[in-house]
């Protein structure tokens, strides 16, 4: 174990690991100075309160002191499922550890490694501030994550990572990286057509058959800073004589469920006797893919445009297209539905 001398008293922590899992053998701690502003700060020190003890002041103080280290990730492991540690966190006499989820499960209090004999398990508070204040960068940080996490919930952070990278869909390209830095590459490298839209907003957009995909770009989407983008993909299809429109996140966490709603509609040209415009419109929870790419009919609800409803000799598409945030009480129906009949 190596460390280095405080300056001014204050140190400045964080854990780092490439990945939590599996556990990495024989790491090495360090401990970082604090930069010159903590150490003014920490030159004058904060008297404490007057309804204050001693003992939960000290105890304050240390809970402001970080230091970063690493460990052998397997000691931050369940001994009985293998997964991060998360509490409430059980101890025998004997140091045998329990997660709270193994221990809920088990039939029997007494400690099994012990052989099912030994002292029962109790819960250890100590155990349980050291998981919570044990954290690591997110495994997406050579993507462009830069978000320390508690280890036991990376998991769970991983699953909702806006920097998860995602897959060119190029025949022999193996790019891979996160969405923003995907949709630079898809336009510079291989001149897929783009657009900056924003949510609760009717965009005009016009497809045909020369322009089969247009990549929209959402800046300011709030999940990884103001200069976060989320991307979508417009993809047209066929489904026999008919065409197909499909609207699709570039996303790798689709496991966490849809979170964005789209509407697209459409209208044919004027009739020759009435002069109506008959209106075609699709509102879908927004599918998310790694890999853009247009959505198969088994796979998500897509807009089935006949082709009487096509414009001129390149068979144009006129589209409005308006994406929000599911939760968000984004959608606004009366609005939309005013929108359609322009």
């Amino acid at each position: 174990m190596e460390s280095a001398a405080p300056v001014g008293g204050k140190k400045k922590a964080r854990m780092e690991s490439d990945s939590p899992i599996p556990p990495t053998p024989n790491v090495r701690v360090k401990e970082e100075a604090a930069d010159q502003e903590t150490q003014l700060a920490a030159a004058t020190p904060t008297p404490p309160a007057a309804d204050e003890s001693p003992a939960a002041a000290a105890a304050a103080a240390a809970a402001r002191v970080e230091v970063a280290v690493r460990i052998d990730a397997a000691i931050l492991h369940c001994p009985l499922c293998l997964l991060p540690l998360k509490p409430p966190i059980f101890q025998c006499v004997a140091g045998h550890l329990a997660c709270g989820a193994c221990h809920g499960k088990l039939t029997d209090v007494h400690c099994q490694p012990c052989g099912g004999g030994g002292a029962a398990y109790a819960h250890n508070p100590a155990l349980d501030a050291i998981a919570r204040s044990t954290k690591i960068r997110c495994p997406n940080d050579r993507y462009g994550c830069d978000r320390y996490v508690t280890y036991c919930d990376v998991a769970d952070h991983q699953r909702a990572c806006p920097h998860a990278p995602c897959t060119c869909p190029e025949p022999g390209c193996g790019f891979l990286a996160a969405p923003p830095a995907l949709l630079d590459h898809l336009t510079a490298d291989h001149s897929w057509p783009s657009q900056e839209i924003t949510y609760r907003a009717v965009h005009p957009l016009v497809v045909s058959a020369s322009r089969r995909r247009l990549l929209l770009a959402v800046r300011g989407d709030g999940d990884g800073g103001a200069e976060q983008r989320r991307v979508f993909l417009l993809a047209v299809g066929a489904h026999g004589a008919a065409a197909t429109v499909s609207v699709s996140c570039v996303r790798a966490n689709a496991a966490a469920g849809p979170r964005y709603v789209c509407k697209v509609w459409t209208q044919a040209p004027p009739d020759a006797e009435t002069g109506v415009k008959d209106t075609i419109m699709m509102e879908a929870n927004v599918r998310s893919f790694s890999v853009p790419g247009e959505v198969a009919m088994d796979d998500g609800t897509v807009l089935c445009v006949p082709p009487r409803m096509l414009h001129g000799a390149s068979m144009e598409m006129p589209l409005r297209v308006r994406i929000d945030k599911l939760g968000a009480g984004a959608t606004n129906r009366s609005a939309i539905a005013a929108q359609t009949k322009k």
